[in-house]
């Protein structure tokens, strides 16, 4: 899910999209694209309180295209029109196109000519001086890279899940007892039981969205607010530990928490399954139209798709 920096994270896929698109020779839309970033990036707020696409289309420079890219990264964290782009063109590397200053050519050159596909690999070879030799590059390009990959590396720091578990622990338990809070839970990668996470998913019931979320803001262990609204709010620990959390309805608890649980990859076969039987499932819910075929557990939204229920570790890849 998407974490820190969410304007400084958007303006860049954007940027990479541009990119791409102007290295396919695609008239007009690398501008666009690019004025959008630009627009993001220097908005006064996080872009994640402008609520829906109605809303992000009065933003100067957002058309409905590019506002549904915002939504998609807000929601999943990824832009999987920016993961076809860079797979069209040979598996570029999307870590390296994060770094400021590195477009596609360089960076399909750092990959065939270095080997480079990571932004620690490319570190390490800027700190021997391995770049400032290529065609396109030079000792000022080659400092400057090792200052952007730093920005870079800091935004996707991961921690180890036996550092975290001691956050979560802690989070669950002082958020239980905020006023108000009927049920609370974590999702994410840390409940799939990866190795690493990169940030923590907590979601929770309530049906007093403003007071918990006040309450929550004041908490001791909260370092600094990112976002706060009704639905979510996004703040750092004194660790750094990004945590994102979202208030949820009673009666979409199971579908929220299959969500945000992920992973993406079991998350779009499951809905494959939904599709085949002409329903849809989202965040909400199973839905048959517009009535509620399951949403409550995760359980009865297996049940009704014919599934046995995939415990969080399990969700890794397909069905």
């Amino acid at each position: 899910m998407p974490t820190a920096d969410n304007n400084a994270a958007i303006a860049s896929k954007l940027n990479q999209i541009a990119a791409l698109l102007q290295e396919q020779n695609v008239a007009f839309k690398p501008a666009a694209y690019r004025k959008a970033a630009t627009v993001i990036q220097e908005l006064p707020k996080d872009i994640s309180t402008y609520g829906d696409e109605k809303e992000l289309k009065k933003l100067s420079g957002i058309g409905e295209a590019i506002a549904k890219k915002i939504l998609e990264y807000l929601e999943t964290g990824e832009m999987q029109f920016l993961v076809m782009l860079q797979a069209e063109q040979g598996g570029i590397s999307a870590d390296l196109m994060d770094v400021e200053g590195l477009g596609p050519k360089r960076v399909r050159q750092l990959q065939t000519e270095l080997g480079i596909t990571s932004v620690a690999q490319l570190v390490n070879a800027a700190k021997q001086e391995k770049l400032r030799d290529l065609p396109l590059w030079d000792e000022i390009l080659e400092k400057k890279v090792i200052e952007n990959a730093g920005k870079v590396k800091e935004r996707i720091k991961r921690f180890p899940r036996s550092e975290a578990a001691a956050d979560v622990e802690l989070l669950l338990s002082t958020i239980k007892e905020v006023p108000g809070v009927d049920r609370v839970d974590v999702a994410g990668s840390f409940r799939r039981e990866k190795e690493t996470v990169g940030d923590i998913d907590i979601l929770l019931v309530t049906t007093s969205a403003e007071e918990v979320s006040d309450a929550i803001a004041e908490l001791s262990i909260v370092r600094e607010i990112a976002v706060k609204g009704e639905k979510k709010i996004s703040f750092d620990l004194h660790n750094g530990l990004r945590v994102d959390v979202r208030l949820v309805k009673a009666d979409q608890w199971g579908a929220a928490l299959m969500y945000f649980t992920g992973s993406k990859e079991h998350n779009i076969a499951v809905r494959k399954v939904a599709i085949k039987k002409g329903w849809k499932l989202n965040e909400y819910g199973l839905f048959d139209g517009e009535n509620i075929v399951a949403s409550k557990e995760e359980k009865d939204i297996y049940d009704a798709l014919e599934l046995r229920f995939y415990e969080p570790k399990e969700r890794v890849d397909g069905i």
